[in-house]
């Protein structure tokens, strides 16, 4: 009897997991969908970016935390993306809810990506991140056309795959 149950809730199991609407997968990732648009600050208070306003270009938003340290290896790549793809517009949006925290990290790690405070951490709701680092490519459109959760160095060889395609359409 054992043995059946074990089986049986397996086959379950399986049925359950392969059953599962794709449809639904895409919707919760907001891919093929318009970017929810955001205004944050800047560290310096005075500099503030609006999603909206960067139509018409590839965007590369990359949320982080001062915690993460996953982060705190790819902020000098990120940079380094920047460097290599001039026509990329780079978001760094912290999640930090300490902004001297997040201002130490990012002075520390990458002083040359001037990033934006999302303390409140209604953007990274919006865009249903679950993982540090995330990275969303936004196409010239407005419209959220990649996503990777939780990625590391590897990934970032897609995400340039990626950005080549968004620049070349």
């Amino acid at each position: 009897m054992k043995r059946f149950s074990g089986a049986f809730l397996l086959a379950s199991l399986m049925g359950i997991l392969f059953s599962a609407d794709p449809a639904a997968a895409r919707d919760k990732s907001g891919l093929g969908k318009p970017a929810p648009n955001f205004t944050l600050s800047g560290f310096s208070r005075e500099e503030t970016v609006t999603l909206s306003a960067l139509k018409g270009k590839v965007v590369l938003i990359d949320f982080w935390a001062s915690w993460c340290h996953p982060c705190r290896q790819l902020m000098p790549r990120i940079a380094e993306i920047k460097t290599r793809f001039p026509d990329v517009e780079v978001v760094a949006i912290s999640v930090d809810t300490d902004r001297d925290k997040a201002l130490t990290f990012v002075r520390a790690v990458e002083p040359g990506l001037r990033p934006v405070h999302d303390s409140a951490q209604k953007v990274s709701e919006a865009y249903r991140v679950e993982r540090m680092p995330s990275s969303f490519l936004i196409d010239k459109q407005g419209v959220l056309r990649f996503r990777h959760d939780g990625y590391g160095a590897k990934a970032l060889v897609a995400v340039e795959r990626q950005l080549q395609l968004l620049l070349n359409e």
